[in-house]
């Protein structure tokens, strides 16, 4: 090509060297010089990439490398845990991830519990993963590696006793660091364990949400776990520091996980659905939660509950609800589910599973409310006690018993009150010690007087509390 193209730019015959290159011919020399220059761009770009990537690779492998080193001098190996870490090195950004679990004598890898309850053996070492990589590098799917195995200073077990791993996370599985964790022996079992040695005692739980006890002797016992500042955090079970328990084999490592997380705010409003003016709340008021595991109950009338989060919210009653089935008793009464429709065919409206937004929500909860004239105006405790059902009240196999500081009376000696759902004897006296007497009822706020339904005599100090529309 070349040859012809020398022979055309200078023929043999002189008179032909006057001619001109056709526009086919510069256009085809040019096709040619550019082949070759982007044959050699392409060749100095892959070679500096490569120089680049390795550069960046030895740098990734001190960089596993020093991970390593920092994990072996750390003197507690309980304290090694995973972490992802970023450095900057010459405007380049490396990722630093390192994972670490226990490997035991039956052969498990565990981050923190294992996933069966018994046969993990003890502990053994501590396994260490680390992998590097870093913006830019050519195969994303190679990092740079490097594991490495770390033993204890001394024994964590001998023959004779076991362990306990404590891991807990929160709701989205995110390790929850920093935790108070007590064990104890659980005297409630036919076989409860021994008290804990200084040695033997878990620290806080670390990076990776566990602790670990060592050298427990074998018996049953108790876990707990809290918050060292007293923040709202809280369990499925609404539990503020929740407890476990667990038995502990000769040669075993006993898994004890959590789940632990900021409550959510729910800010409640009591009898909601009154809106005439002050009503006085029992002191003693028993508030269900719904939507966990089991039903939970809180005491008081605080103004805000911490609940732990949960996607599809709470429903409240007032009052101790107690389903079908519970030992001890059944309380349905609460519930306005669970009343019938009555004679005009109308059910009880029931407040909507409620779920917080941005860690907040608001609560409206109903209640009965009725005013009681005081049996002596110089009383100064209203006390309201569930009884017979009435009126297609499910009824309280448990006794229900609350009680009311008289505040805000009328000239009448008259108070409102809202109480729970359900059949309740109202009585008031000078002191929690004093004889108490029949309240006369002398305003029905949705209300069905006792004496209409099998109350008389002594009865008339009985009201039904209904959550069901009359029509």
């Amino acid at each position: 090509m070349l040859q012809l193209l020398s022979d055309r730019l200078r023929p043999a015959d002189p008179a032909d060297r006057d001619a001109g290159l056709s526009i086919v011919e510069v256009v085809v020399a040019l096709l040619v010089f550019a082949v070759i220059t982007v044959g050699s761009v392409v060749a100095v770009g892959l070679t500096l990439s490569i120089t680049s990537d390795n550069r960046s690779r030895e740098v990734a492998t001190n960089l596993a490398s020093e991970a390593v080193d920092v994990a072996r001098g750390v003197a507690d190996v309980i304290q090694v845990t995973s972490a992802t870490t970023t450095k900057d090195v010459g405007g380049v950004t490396y990722k630093v991830a390192q994972t670490a679990a226990w490997q035991t004598t039956t052969g498990v890898d565990a981050t923190c519990t294992p996933a069966a309850a018994t046969g993990n053996g003890s502990l053994f070492y501590k396994r260490l993963q680390v992998a590097v990589t870093w913006t830019g590098m050519r195969s994303p799917d190679s990092p740079v590696t490097s594991d490495t195995i770390l033993a204890p200073n001394s024994r964590l077990n001998d023959q004779d006793t076991g362990t306990i791993l404590i891991g807990v996370k929160d709701s989205q599985g995110a390790a929850v660091p920093g935790l108070v964790v007590t064990v104890e022996p659980d005297t409630g079992s036919s076989t409860p364990g021994k008290a804990l040695t200084a040695a033997s005692k878990p620290a806080a739980t670390n990076a990776d949400g566990c602790a670990v006890a060592i050298k427990i002797l074998p018996g049953a016992y108790k876990v707990t776990i809290s918050r060292s500042d007293a923040a709202p955090w809280r369990d499925a079970s609404q539990a503020a520091a929740p407890v476990k328990t667990v038995v502990v084999a000769k040669g075993d490592s006993a898994p004890v996980p959590f789940t632990y997380e900021l409550g959510d705010d729910y800010a409640i409003k009591y009898a909601a659905n009154y809106t005439g003016g002050t009503v006085l709340l029992p002191d003693n008021l028993k508030t269900t939660v719904l939507g966990g595991p089991s039903p939970t109950t809180t005491s008081g009338t605080p103004a805000d509950v911490w609940l732990y989060p949960l996607a599809t919210g709470y429903r409240m009653v007032a009052g101790d609800f107690r389903p079908t089935g519970t030992a001890g008793g059944s309380c349905l009464s609460p519930d306005p589910s669970l009343w019938p429709a009555n004679a005009a065919g109308k059910t009880a409206p029931v407040q909507p599973f409620v779920a917080a937004s941005d860690k907040k929500a608001s609560y409206s909860l109903p209640m009965g409310v009725t005013t009681i004239k005081l049996a002596d105006g110089n009383d100064k405790v209203v006390r309201a006690v569930s009884t017979a059902a009435l009126n297609g009240d499910p009824g309280c196999a448990v006794p229900q018993s609350y009680e009311f500081t008289v505040k805000g009376k009328t000239s009448a000696n008259e108070v409102t009150l809202a109480l729970p759902y359900g059949t309740w004897a109202i009585t008031s006296g000078n002191s929690t010690t004093s004889t108490f007497r029949g309240v006369t009822l002398s305003g029905l706020i949705g209300t069905i007087l006792g004496t209409i339904f099998g109350g008389g005599g002594a009865g008339t100090n009985v009201v039904s509390l209904d959550p069901r529309p009359a029509s």
